[in-house]
């Protein structure tokens, strides 16, 4: 079979990317927040088989690639996944595929809708261009299965407790459930301390006499975190309880990093540079 296409740049666009086998390449394909249906898992399985060596690598971002598909098949595989709607994978300086835990939908801990909140993003967001790279988590709860600190803009679900004294029993529930030690009982008096309080909202889960009730929920975002050679947690950047607020944070978030970024710079670079104070006013 004769080689159509050896521009590597091209095909890194179509979601191929090089492996150290010459003229093979794991064709990373399109998935937002983790969430893959039979079909799609069905289809990637049958591509497998015909253009790989019959595996799959699932990525620390929730993705999917496909290993060893030859260079004379690379034109083949991609018109195969097109042709069940599924896209390639980002790389590159652009905007990668949200990662996602499956939120209030599913876990019993879950604060926030996080696969609704990254369908919208990933429908809005996904794979435009950047300075360099852009990764986006959320998580439904300070647990942060999702390591939202890690990435350049994170979104956290949280809930405060508020402790409505009459209606106590002293059951001590919802001591047993909080983790961080925020409440202790001395002497038949709860102590709730916000300081020591990580708002998951396990207190109000686990009380039935009303008594821990929620006083605000919605959302943490964390901005300029990121991993690799040198790693930077995210600053906690604010809460709110509005989730159209967070989408528009999102957006100013990208326009600054678009318009103050170096060269090579991830957005936590970009804030270590100009300030996270200035940052914080061009954005809220």
């Amino acid at each position: 079979m004769v080689k159509t296409n050896t521009n590597k740049d091209l095909l890194k666009e179509k979601g191929f990317l090089s492996q150290r086998q010459e003229d093979f390449f794991s064709m990373r394909l399109h998935a937002a927040g983790g969430n893959l249906t039979s079909d799609y898992l069905r289809a990637v399985a049958d591509a497998a088989d015909r253009y790989g060596k019959g595996y799959v690598h699932v990525t620390s971002r929730q993705g999917i690639e496909i290993p060893f598909v030859h260079l004379d098949n690379t034109e083949a595989a991609r018109n195969d996944m097109d042709s069940k709607d599924i896209g390639p994978g980002a790389s590159g300086k652009k905007i990668r595929a949200v990662v996602a835990c499956q939120g209030d939908r599913v876990c019993k801990r879950g604060l926030i809708d996080c696969q609704g909140i990254c369908e919208e993003i990933d429908e809005l967001y996904f794979a435009e261009p950047v300075p360099y790279k852009f990764k986006i988590a959320v998580t439904g709860c300070p647990a942060s299965c999702l390591k939202v600190q890690e990435n350049d803009f994170g979104i956290m679900g949280f809930c405060e407790p508020f402790f409505i004294e009459e209606n106590c029993v002293m059951c001590r529930a919802c001591e047993k459930a909080c983790g961080s030690s925020a409440i202790t009982i001395e002497n038949g008096i709860l102590y709730l301390n916000m300081n020591k309080c990580v708002s998951c909202g396990s207190c109000i889960s686990a009380c039935r006499k009303d008594a821990m009730q929620k006083q605000v929920q919605g959302f943490t975002i964390f901005v300029g975190g990121k991993v690799g050679k040198k790693p930077r947690m995210g600053d906690m950047l604010l809460r709110t309880e509005n989730k159209d607020y967070v989408f528009d944070i999102l957006e100013k978030t990208l326009e600054f990093y678009r318009e103050d970024a170096l060269e090579g710079e991830r957005l936590g670079d970009v804030i270590d540079r100009c300030g996270i104070d200035k940052f914080g006013e061009k954005v809220k």
